[in-house]
């Protein structure tokens, strides 16, 4: 194998401009082109921005449906192709465009046997086979009985326990506010350790007691959420299934009724298409004040594939007004049917609610096509989704989206918000989508990176300071109209980085594209909240030369430097090839293992 040096800037990936000379792996000299920049300050050459805001636009064109298909005893149906399936948008049938079927219960990665690596060295290689598509652990809190809280965080436990091996999951809690506890992952003991950790940083608490003062049963705050988990998946291909474990589903899916119902009392009920059964029903002027954050949070769930499986953590409820039950249950079916999943309800034992939802959604059918209705304004679209001379076959898929057209605004955030940069970046390029924290690790890419803490955290200059002041979301909470004054230092911690990275296609491919051979490296760090605190992104351009044996060379070595503030919490990283966009990603939680033995060490001394 082959080993070629990528020399990285004499600029220091920190807010420090180091004035040292160009940082390499010694033993290998190619020539190289050398840039760096804060990552964050990248957004604004491919962004769009108004003077009210960031504008993201949402095309629509090409309408993405998947589709679960499962026979009468329940099982996954395989083998069906493209000719088996037609799609209708509003009566009127659709050509597909793309057509695939993806098979969850099969590992679709498998992972090679690793040695044991030296202290604080990574891969970007899961620990266990990868397997069907992304979940989303969703727990709402703030929408569960305290009561049902204490059992269901025993059946949270079970259910990860039990899970298929490689089934690749995060978890966020809605309690003081919407929190990622953990990223995603196919090794299930971090999500079993995430679930009893008592901080500090994200944690689930044994019970949440203010929901009431969190935005319990409130559909904008429900629909606040769920817009936040589509933006933060956007960017990410494939499928993703969220399972919104909770007590009750207050997020609408179409115009609120309201009316006399059988038994003579007066209820509200969401519904898509289909009336509530009563007397004098009513449009209640809630939908029309909301329809904005309707239409978006919906929108952005179709952009970034996202299935909803409401699953009911409260179980079977006997001393209820059984109305409450009936009505929680349409609530949650009709989310489910919007979105292209299925709820989960009606029993006591929720981890087995859970099991079967995980079931239900590892096997779909992913097609597309582009609507012949081309004006987009703005309205719903109903999809309806058959099979042609088959029948006994019960099909689930997304069955509305809004057609928003592409010179309406789809998400407007306020100019130089986190959020805002973010999801600028995310459109227009894949690299910020997966340095994401959290994000799935991506192997597209092999690398190995060893990271290292070099010297003890010292009081950043007034220059480091601004420079980080003026990154995204660091210092948020200050107000506008605030008097600039200079900002107190706080202490910066350096971290080396080492990578090694595979890359057999390089230099082959740049020299039949007649291009440069280019590799990119992001480096990222963010605190216990998942703020972002400081980037970097590194590009390294090596020579296309032949080795002396005329082959070429497979195995780059570079090293990065980032200055990030004490508190940071993790270090993502990522590395891409630019000519054909393969990707890897992995992430580190700090403190690294080396600094955790060196306190203990220093404690007992």
């Amino acid at each position: 194998m082959q080993r070629a040096g990528l020399q990285l800037p004499a600029r220091s990936t920190g807010p420090e401009r180091s004035k040292e000379g160009p940082m390499h792996k010694s033993g290998f000299v190619l020539a190289t082109v050398l840039l760096a920049l804060p990552l964050a300050t990248t957004v604004a050459e491919n962004q769009t921005a108004s003077q009210q805001g960031y504008v993201f636009r949402l095309d629509v064109r090409r309408v993405p449906v998947d589709i679960v298909v499962m026979d009468k005893q329940g099982n996954p149906v395989h083998g069906l192709t493209k000719k088996d399936f037609i799609v209708k948008e509003n009566k009127k049938t659709q050509s597909i465009l793309t057509f695939d079927y993806f098979d969850g219960s099969a590992p679709g990665f498998l992972s090679p046997k690793l040695p044991p690596l030296p202290t604080d060295t990574f891969v970007n290689l899961p620990r266990e086979p990868e397997r069907g598509p992304l979940y989303i652990l969703y727990y709402d809190m703030v929408n569960t009985a305290q009561t049902d809280q204490m059992s269901f965080h025993r059946q949270l436990l079970e259910f990860v326990d039990k899970a298929q091996r490689g089934t690749r999951m995060a978890l966020f809690v809605n309690a003081d506010g919407l929190h990622l506890v953990q990223g995603f992952t196919s090794d299930h003991t971090l999500l079993r350790a995430a679930i009893l950790s008592k901080g500090p940083g994200p944690h689930l608490p044994d019970v949440f007691l203010l929901g009431d003062i969190f935005g319990y049963d409130d559909p904008v705050a429900a629909m606040s959420n769920m817009k936040f988990l589509a933006e933060y998946m956007s960017g990410i291909p494939g499928r993703k299934n969220l399972l919104w474990l909770s007590g009750v589903f207050p997020v609408p899916v179409g115009p609120t009724m309201t009316g006399k119902s059988d038994l003579g009392t007066t209820r509200t009920v969401f519904f898509s298409g289909r009336g509530f059964p009563g007397t004098t029903p009513e449009i209640n002027d809630w939908s029309s004040q909301q329809k904005e954050m309707l239409r978006e949070t919906y929108a952005a769930m179709m952009r970034s594939q996202i299935a909803v499986y409401p699953v009911d953590v409260k179980g079977i409820v006997t001393d209820n007004d059984p109305l409450d039950f009936v009505a929680n249950g349409q609530y949650a079916d009709a989310i489910a049917e919007a979105t292209g999943g299925k709820a989960f309800y009606g029993n006591n034992r929720v981890n087995e609610l859970l099991d079967k939802a995980l079931v239900h959604g590892e096997n779909y059918y992913s097609l597309s096509y582009a609507p012949t209705h081309t004006k987009y304004d703005g309205l719903e679209r109903h999809i309806e989704v058959t099979l042609a001379k088959k029948s006994g076959y019960t099909l689930n898929y997304r069955q509305l989206y809004y057609s928003v057209p592409d010179d309406e605004t789809q998400v407007e955030h306020k100019p130089k918000t986190s959020q805002a940069r973010a999801l600028a970046a995310k459109a227009a390029d894949t690299l910020y989508a997966n340095i994401e924290h959290g994000a799935p690790m991506l192997h597209d890419l092999l690398f190995s990176a060893h990271l290292r803490a070099v010297g003890a955290p010292r009081l950043a200059t007034a220059e480091q300071m601004q420079t980080l002041e003026d990154s995204p979301a660091y210092f948020r909470t200050r107000r506008k109209d605030a008097h600039p004054k200079p900002l107190k230092p706080v202490k910066l911690q350096k971290y080396v980085i080492d990578y090694d990275v595979f890359d057999p296609e390089l230099k082959q491919l740049a020299v039949r594209k007649g291009q440069t051979a280019m590799l990119e490296f992001a480096a990222v760090a963010f605190d216990a909240d998942g703020v972002l605190i400081n980037s970097i992104l590194n590009e390294g351009i090596a020579s296309t030369d032949a080795n002396p044996d005329g082959k070429f060379g497979s195995l780059f070595l570079c090293e990065q430097e980032l200055e990030v503030p004490s508190r940071a919490a993790y270090i993502r990283i990522a590395v891409r090839d630019r000519l054909n966009d393969r990707t890897g990603t992995l992430e580190v939680p700090l403190p690294l293992k080396v600094d955790v033995a060196a306190a203990a060490v220093a404690k007992d001394n």
